[in-house]
């Protein structure tokens, strides 16, 4: 039996169109494709209906907007409470990114900060919680690649 591709072509360049900018119009998507605007139409509906696109997202600029220190902290949590822990530290308004992990950590988070005390406030307050056994804290210095969408 032959298996059906789930994205064509076209598909995949709507997808790269929309994933720079979601607020591109169908008319700036048929100038660049040269397909009608209804196929794009049809097209994105299809992609909606099948849960390709889940929702379309701001970008925001978080030096401008004051978080200038980014740390990946990952976590050591006794095993049988992984799932709890991470709920609530999901929760937390400076965690970007949460991962359940394999290896030595349990989880790996993704955070961003104003101030060097947030950070070590935030991470006194992670050690502090029940279950956590262990973080290692490291200060990201340069974001090559900040996107979390993969690339056609």
């Amino acid at each position: 039996m032959k298996k059906e591709k789930i994205l064509d072509d076209i598909d995949k360049e709507i997808l790269k169109i929309l994933q720079e900018n979601a607020k591109t119009s169908y008319r700036v998507i048929q100038d660049k494709l040269n397909i009608s605007i209804g196929t794009i139409h049809n097209r994105i509906a299809k992609l909606e209906k099948n849960g390709i696109i889940e929702g379309y997202t701001l970008k925001l600029n978080n030096e401008k907007l004051g978080y200038k220190l980014t740390f990946l902290i990952r976590i050591q949590i006794d095993g049988k409470h992984t799932a709890e822990i991470l709920d609530q530290i999901a929760k937390i308004p400076e965690v970007c990114s949460v991962f359940h992990t394999t290896g030595e950590q349990s989880a790996a988070l993704i955070c961003r900060f104003k101030e060097a005390e947030d950070v070590h406030h935030f991470i006194r307050v992670l050690n502090e919680k029940e279950y956590v056994t262990k973080t290692i804290s490291n200060m990201v210095l340069k974001e090559y690649r900040p996107r979390s969408s993969i690339q056609f």
